[in-house]
This record gives structure tokens, C-alpha cells and sequence, in this order.
């Protein structure tokens, strides 16, 4: 790979990064600055709403490593992620990546020093060593389904000694080879957009874990509820402190301990305005079933980055002139294939001629359909099939579900809130929950009916009981 894909000005005013969502949504490394050796497995587990299926499911990560290297630690998630950023910079032309060591540590804001060449090359190492068990819990972004899937990040590596500068750098590049799997996520564009500056400028493994998954999480909504105990041990990657009763000697998790490790990372993130700052006692409150909860709400967006017109090529133009803000815009042609915006935008102007089926938000169906590469709507053929596109024909109900993924109103952003709620409770506190729900209903008076009507009509209770819970008295979730 030709090294001008890195001069100097985009490696040190890097700013705008990329994310893979999967690894935004479990930790994947220990959350310390270094891994306790004695431990060589990590578990991760939690439940999920699946919109596919209508079902809450069940998620597990389990990570292991060698005995020589051990498990990676937050420093090695640093490097992994910036190993990221070289292939993004490559355009994920391949899975093999070229890169010098000196280069990786400019994109991570590390000083260039023997001990930081030592931190990549013992990064890498325990990458090589580590095995990830996704059990339902990785997201295939071929075919948007959550799958089964075991794998190394890395599936090789060579790697140069430092200290030969001399060289030209093509010389004494070093390699490293992307699983398959994983770079097949690459390409197809399973990734979000990274504020790489404001990461860099965090100091604790803690803040750049919270970071990455709230920042994945706000893509979807402002204001976020989540079940304490889920939230800090499973997506964030805390241990579970546990406390011993005095009287009943039983062991519990302790919640104090839990809330004064995040809080430090909770500041940090206030300080850098990405989070709403709000008091210990605003932001850590319990439930009517007595489940700690933690609440976060995202700082109102600064400018957004401009594009200059002259850049803009005819696909961001077409993008902009459906209201998408030029710098989405950028982002889209950028990360995924020409031929892939065209069919969508085509698929949109195709809608918009019909009578029926024209999305209320062109510029939102336009994102979701390009992100997420919805099928062509019925009736419509891509160009060069020989036919001549029909207007769309099809049924009100069939429209509706075609456009279904991009309905993102107050209802759905409820809806999302109950299902998150409900998959990060234990399943015992889940099924007090609902349970609660409904004998609190004049409508089932803890009788419920069968078929179809009563399952909607149960799903309807519970959905209102979570709402209020999560409001609480101010009436605002």
C-alpha cells in the first residue's frame, strides 16, 4: 500500500474515525489499564429486543486467551481501533493492512517512544492469542441477522523492529491480516462515525469505553435508561463488585462501588460537552421495582462539519438535493459503493412518482436505505434490466412495511426505550416487571385472552407500565 494514504496532515488532524458496531456494543477487552494474568476468560451477556423476529433474545460474548500474552487490555483496544483507522484511510481495499509503527502511534496520539513501540507489539501479540465466542451476539451486516460467530481479530501479523528509520518507509512497513469475517463487515459498511479527537483527548479506559457505546446508542435517540448492574459490568466492561450481609450472608452486587467507577468517566465526558451533566442523584435513581438505573442525555450537537461546494460530486449533490445534510452526505459516498447510493436514490425517485408509498422523510429513507441497503421496492427495476420502471403498485399494507425501518417517530422511539429497559433487566426482575404490569391492568385483571389479540394486548400493557416507570414522576422519560 503507497504510503501517500498517509501524509502528515490527515494522520495528525485526524478527526473523523469509524467505528465497527459490534465492537461498540460488548467490551472486548479488560477495562484496566492492564489484565490480571491469572484470569484468561472474559464473559459478556445481556438481552436485546430483535425488531426481525418480535422477540427479546438472548446475547453472549465469551473471550479467551493464551497463556503467554494473556487478554487484552484497554490499551490493546486502542491500538486494535486505530488498526481500524489505517484500513479505513486504505479504503478497505484489503483485508492485509500495511502500516509503520510510527504511524499508528501519530492516529492514536501516542509520543513516539520504545515503550509505545512495545505497547503496539504486545497488543498485537494478544491479539493473535485471543478468541472471541459470539453466541446470537454479532451482527452479520450481509444479512442483518444476529449470528453465531468464533473468530481472531488478527489472522497474522509481521512486524518490524523499530529503530530503522533509515529505510524508506514501503521498506519497513509491518502487516497485519483482517479476519475475514470481520473485514467482510468492513467493506459492507457495518460502521459509525467516531469523533477520533474527542476519544483521544479522554484519559480513562472507562471514558473511552462509554464513550464509544453511547455514542453508538445516541444515533438513534438523545435521552437513554439503563439498568445499572447491565449497563456497567456488561457494556462498559466493570466487574461485579460484591458485598456480604452481615445478617443473612448472602453476597449482593454493590451498586456504590459500581456508581463510583463511572462516575469519574461520567465527568469526563460532561467536561468535553458529549453528555448533559446532571447530579449523582439525577443521574443514578431507582425504579418502582427497585432496579438502579442510569440516565444519560446527549449535549446538543455543534456545528456540523461543512463540505465546500466545489467538492461536491454529482451522487453527494443528488444525496443533498434530497435533504441530507452535506456532510452525511460526504460520509455516505465515502464509506459505501457508488453503484449502491444510485439504487437507492433511484428507488426513492421511483416512490416519489407514485400516489401511494413517497416516504414522509426522504432524506431519512435515503440514510436507513443506503445504511442498511433496503431491496428495491415492489415494481421497481434497476436500470439496465431492459424494462421500463412501473409505478408502484402495490398494496397499502405491503408499502408500509417496506418503509417500515424508517419510521422514526415519538411511538418508535418509546418502543425502543421499552425494549432496551426490558432487555438489560435480569430476566427474574424482567418477568416482576411485567408481571407487575399486568395485574395492574383493569384491562386483563390478571387474566389474559389467547391468540393474537391477546398476546398484542399484553405487549400494549406492559409497553405503557415501562413508559411510566421510566418517566417517573416528571413525566419524562
Amino acid at each position: 500500500m503507497k504510503e501517500e494514504l498517509f501524509p502528515d496532515n490527515i494522520v495528525t488532524e485526524y478527526s473523523e474515525g469509524r467505528d465497527e458496531l459490534n465492537l461498540a456494543e460488548f467490551p472486548i477487552a479488560a477495562i484496566s489499564h492492564r489484565s490480571d494474568p491469572g484470569i484468561k476468560t472474559l464473559k459478556f451477556a445481556d438481552r436485546t429486543f430483535d425488531k426481525a423476529s418480535q422477540e427479546i433474545i438472548e446475547r453472549r460474548l465469551v473471550i479467551t486467551a493464551c497463556d503467554e500474552y494473556g487478554l487484552p487490555a484497554a490499551a490493546d483496544d486502542e491500538v486494535l481501533l486505530g488498526l481500524l483507522q489505517i484500513s479505513r484511510l486504505q479504503k478497505f481495499e484489503s483485508s492485509t493492512v500495511r502500516f509503520t509503527f510510527a504511524r499508528l502511534l501519530k492516529i492514536l496520539g501516542w509520543p513516539p517512544s520504545t515503550h509505545n513501540y512495545h505497547r503496539i507489539r504486545d497488543a498485537i501479540n494478544r491479539w493473535l492469542g485471543v478468541t472471541l465466542y459470539y453466541d446470537n451476539a454479532w451482527r452479520d451486516r450481509e444479512t442483518g441477522q444476529w449470528v453465531d460467530a468464533k473468530f481472531h481479530f488478527i489472522e497474522f501479523a509481521e512486524l518490524q523492529r523499530p529503530g530503522r528509520e533509515y529505510l524508506r518507509e514501503e521498506d519497513c512497513a509491518s502487516v497485519i491480516k483482517w479476519n475475514d469475517l470481520v473485514f467482510r463487515n468492513f467493506r459492507e459498511g457495518n460502521l459509525k462515525t467516531l469523533d477520533f479527537h474527542l476519544y483521544r483527548s479522554l484519559e480513562s479506559g472507562i471514558a473511552k469505553r462509554l464513550f464509544r457505546f453511547l455514542d453508538k446508542r445516541f444515533y438513534h435517540r438523545p435521552d437513554l435508561v439503563f439498568a445499572l448492574e447491565a449497563f456497567a459490568c456488561d457494556k462498559i466492561g466493570l466487574t461485579r463488585p460484591l458485598k456480604i450481609s452481615n445478617r443473612s450472608r448472602t453476597a449482593t452486587v454493590d451498586v456504590a462501588q459500581l456508581k463510583r467507577r463511572l462516575l469519574p468517566a461520567i465527568l469526563e465526558l460532561e467536561q468535553h460537552k458529549f453528555i448533559i451533566p446532571r447530579t449523582p442523584e439525577k443521574r443514578f435513581t431507582k425504579d418502582s421495582a427497585g432496579v438502579w438505573q442510569v440516565h444519560f442525555e446527549r449535549f446538543a450537537s455543534q456545528s456540523p462539519m461543512t463540505v465546500p461546494v466545489g467538492d461536491v460530486g454529482l451522487l453527494e449533490g443528488r444525496l443533498i438535493g434530497h435533504g441530507v445534510g452535506p456532510a452525511h452526505a460526504h460520509r455516505l459516498v465515502s464509506e459505501y459503493a457508488d453503484g449502491r447510493i444510485e439504487a437507492q436514490l433511484d428507488a426513492l425517485e421511483f416512490l416519489l412518482t407514485g400516489k401511494t408509498g413517497a416516504p414522509e422523510s426522504r432524506s431519512g429513507w435515503l440514510v436507513a436505505a443506503i445504511t442498511e441497503n433496503y431491496t428495491p421496492p415492489r415494481g421497481f427495476k434497476l436500470p439496465g434490466d431492459g424494462k421500463k420502471p412501473k409505478s408502484p403498485r402495490a398494496s397499502p399494507k405491503s408499502i408500509q412495511l417496506e418503509l417500515e425501518p424508517v419510521q422514526d417517530d415519538g411511538h418508535q422511539r418509546e418502543a425502543d426505550q421499552v425494549a432496551d429497559y426490558l432487555a438489560s433487566l435480569p430476566e427474574q426482575q424482567r418477568l416482576t416487571v411485567e408481571q407487575d404490569a399486568l395485574d395492574s391492568s383493569p384491562l386483563t385483571r390478571g387474566r389474559m385472552a389467547s391468540g393474537n389479540a391477546g398476546a398484542l394486548l399484553r405487549r400494549s400493557i406492559i409497553h405503557e407500565h415501562v413508559l411510566k416507570l421510566l418517566k417517573g414522576p416528571s413525566g419524562v422519560a
